[in-house]
């Protein structure tokens, strides 16, 4: 309540008679109240995921109608991680600069941590919603973590027909998404305590290239198949779905450059447009591609 309070310039007496008022006129409890403070109800955080679907939809009429503004300028930090940042956002910057052509990106990356809160980046996406007062997130989608080979390693040694049968394959693995199997399906987990890792690299580039030149299969988000025509993406279940955010500051809002940005960033991974980051997953060989290869 302090938080909310100082954020919207109001008394916390305010603040808290106008959730009463809201939750008297949705019929619901969006809070429960103790002595420790006040945490979501359920229909609280359906609140919360309605109210950020709206804000994304004014955004994108924003992108949508609005003519090319060259007025808009200034320098803009975004902190990416190693997949996403080099491999889906930067394929795009072209687009962004030619429509704003005076605003400048910093992309940095690796993964996020307190930048965002302590001003060292205006953007990062992370993949833990941030609990801090002072940080605004937006969900920006699910990766859906799939099996990568190139046809020449798939020659040599053959297509697995289920999880099991990767016993006898070189599994590739990032080393950010080792540390994400206990966030795995059942029964990739179980695999994973059965086989070892051919290789483990902290670098998307090189877990990428490997895979291209008949390393192994790779375990990679559905994404990649259309930065990486060259590898195939396997039909075996995914190993799992991560969610991601993105976060900012009520200062980064208040910036045109800031907001020019965010609304790139949404359009990017607008899942109607990119299936790759809807919550169900959809396999790669089920998604056409556009004609356009950036927007």
């Amino acid at each position: 309540m302090t938080s909310a309070a100082k954020t919207l310039g109001e008394s916390i007496p305010t603040v808290s008679r106008r959730i009463n008022d809201l939750e008297r006129e949705l019929g619901t409890k969006l809070f429960e109240r103790s002595k420790r403070g006040v945490e979501l109800t359920l229909a609280g955080r359906r609140l919360i995921e309605l109210v950020q679907k709206m804000q994304g939809l004014v955004e994108r009429v924003s992108e949508d109608v609005a003519e090319t503004d060259a007025s808009i300028s200034g320098a803009i930090k975004i902190k990416a991680s190693d997949g996403i940042g080099p491999h889906w956002m930067a394929r795009f910057l072209p687009a962004f600069h030619r429509n704003r052509p005076n605003v400048q990106i910093d992309l940095e990356i690796g993964l996020a941590k307190r930048e965002v809160a302590d001003r060292e980046a205006d953007f990062a996406i992370v993949f833990e919603k941030p609990t801090h007062p002072d940080i605004i997130s937006q969900r920006l989608g699910t990766l859906h973590y799939i099996c990568f080979a190139s046809q020449d390693y798939l020659k040599d040694y053959g297509v697995p027909e289920t999880i099991f049968d990767m016993q006898k394959h070189k599994l590739l693995m990032h080393t950010d998404y080792v540390h994400q199997v206990e966030r795995w399906s059942k029964s990739v987990r179980d695999v994973r305590a059965m086989i070892d890792y051919a290789t483990i690299t902290n670098s998307g580039s090189a877990l990428v290239t490997l895979c291209e030149h008949g390393g192994g299969i790779a375990v990679l988000p559905s994404y990649i198949a259309r930065h990486s025509p060259r590898l195939t993406a396997l039909t075996l279940p995914p190993a799992a779905p991560i969610d991601f955010w993105i976060t900012y500051t009520e200062r980064v809002r208040r910036n045109p450059a800031g907001m020019a940005t965010l609304e790139w960033l949404l359009s990017i991974f607008n899942e109607q447009r990119h299936p790759y980051f809807g919550h169900q997953f959809v396999h790669p060989n089920q998604i056409v591609e556009t004609l356009e290869p950036v927007e």
